[in-house]
């Protein structure tokens, strides 16, 4: 049980995170937004790392704390 609470709950967090990134975004293409989201819903694993680390850098991002 504490393993997969261990593993998962990470991993449901880069996913929640990489999609909330994604959406804010407001200059990347609405072609380029599509590709990513399908990455990262059918590569759950891999398709957020890949997208936190080749994200352009955050000018068009408003961040809301």
């Amino acid at each position: 049980g504490f393993l997969i609470i261990f593993i998962f709950v990470p991993l449901i967090l880069l996913w929640v995170f990489a999609l909330a990134d994604l959406f804010r975004r407001k200059a990347m293409p609405a072609i380029a937004r599509v590709l990513w989201l399908l990455a990262i819903v059918f590569f759950p694993i891999f398709g957020p790392i890949v997208y936190l680390l080749v994200r352009p850098a955050a000018e068009d991002v408003e961040y809301r704390f």
